[in-house]
C-alpha cells in the first residue's frame, strides 16, 4: 500500500482551509485499493470537501452518467478498465470534470497521454499530502471556471432561441460591428425597423447587456 505522507497533516489543514471555501464540492476517488481511497477521503473530508470513494471503476462510470461536478482522483491502473480508458469515456460523454491521475506504476508515456487528453495533474505514489491538497484545490478552481463558462454559453444559447430569424440577422450585423444605418442598408430595411429589432433583442435577452450579448454571439455563434 502506498501511504500518504501524514507528517504535516495539521499544518496542511491550516494552510488550505483559510484560503478557499470548499463546502459543497465533491471529490470522486477511484482506486481499487480501499485503504488508499479511505485514507485520501478522510484527509479531504477534514478539509470540508464532499467525498465519494469507488473501488470499482464501472461503479464510478455508472455514477458519472447521472452527472458529476467537482474533480476526480483517478488511479491509473485499475481492474477491468484503465484510468486512461475512464478518462476517454468521460470525455466522450461530455463530462468535463478535471482529473488528477494517481499511480504507483506510471511512466512518462502514460503521463504525456493523460495530460494531452486534458488531465489536470499526474501524481506518482507515494505523494506528499500537500501535493494532493494543492492539486485538488487547483482542480476545483478549474472546475468552477469550466462550469461558469458552460453556464454562460448555455444561457446565451437559450436566449438566442427566443429571437426571430430577422432578429438573428440584425444581431449578426451588430456583432460584425455595423451601425444601425449600415444594418438597414445591408438588410434592405429602414433604420426605424432595425431599431425595433434591436429593441426586441434587448427585451428577449431579459435584461442582459446588449453589448455583452453581442460579444457572446461573436464567441459562440459558430459553435455547435
Amino acid at each position: 500500500m502506498a501511504a500518504l505522507d501524514l507528517v504535516n497533516y495539521d499544518e496542511a489543514i491550516t494552510l488550505r482551509t483559510g484560503e478557499v471555501s470548499v463546502e459543497g464540492k465533491t471529490v470522486f476517488i477511484v482506486d481499487d485499493d480501499e485503504d488508499i481511497g479511505q485514507s485520501i477521503g478522510s484527509l479531504l473530508r477534514s478539509l470540508r470537501y464532499r467525498v465519494e470513494v469507488f473501488t470499482a471503476p464501472m461503479s464510478f462510470l455508472e455514477r458519472a452518467q447521472a452527472g458529476i461536478s467537482g474533480c476526480v482522483l483517478l488511479d491509473m491502473r485499475l481492474p477491468v478498465v484503465s484510468g486512461l480508458e475512464i478518462q476517454r469515456r468521460l470525455r466522450e460523454a461530455k463530462r468535463t470534470i478535471p482529473i488528477i491521475f494517481l499511480t504507483a506504476h506510471g511512466d512518462i508515456e502514460m503521463a504525456v497521454a493523460a495530460m494531452k487528453a486534458g488531465a489536470a495533474e499526474f501524481l506518482p505514489k507515494p505523494f506528499r499530502e500537500q501535493q494532493l491538497i494543492d492539486a485538488v484545490a487547483d482542480a476545483m478552481a478549474r472546475s468552477e471556471q469550466t462550469e461558469e463558462a458552460d453556464r454562460i454559453r448555455n444561457d446565451y444559447k437559450a436566449s438566442l432561441l427566443l429571437l426571430s430569424p430577422k432578429e438573428r440577422e440584425v444581431l449578426d450585423d451588430l456583432s460584425a460591428g455595423l451601425q444601425v444605418k449600415e444594418v438597414a442598408t445591408n438588410r434592405n430595411l429602414s433604420p426605424s425597423t432595425v431599431r425595433v429589432h434591436r429593441r426586441n433583442i434587448r427585451s428577449k435577452i431579459q435584461g442582459k447587456n446588449l453589448g455583452a450579448f453581442v460579444m457572446l454571439h461573436n464567441t459562440y455563434r459558430h459553435q455547435p
